[in-house]
């Protein structure tokens, strides 16, 4: 999932935008937004942030794809969505993600 310089997004992060795996969609900052930017910090991941206030069409899209109403923040990882998941959820996930980084590089050579 490529972005484009037209979006409007605000990139929290230590790498190039093409290089993040991540994205948070949403509209406002909130209790369980904070914990997970926190989250991500902790484990060193890079994000993108997608304000759907002002970016209405990437908002369809992502109706499009999971539906009416949107539950947020929804979080991509790897082109994957999660509709608001809970934080000891998406902690598992980067884990595994990490995991499977390290698996890669060391037996696969990727």
């Amino acid at each position: 999932m490529k972005l484009n310089n037209e979006e409007k997004t605000m990139e929290i992060s230590k790498e190039p935008e093409e290089n993040s795996t991540i994205i948070i969609y949403c509209k406002e900052w909130c209790d369980y937004l904070r914990e997970l930017v926190h989250l991500l910090r902790e484990k060193q991941r890079s994000f993108t942030f997608i304000d759907l206030r002002f970016d209405t069409e990437k908002a369809k899209q992502l109706v499009s794809v999971l539906g009416n109403p949107l539950i947020l923040p929804v979080l991509a990882i790897d082109d994957t969505y999660y509709e608001k998941p809970p934080i000891s959820t998406v902690a598992d996930i980067l884990d595994l993600n990490g995991w499977k980084q390290q698996f890669d590089k060391k037996f696969c050579g990727t």
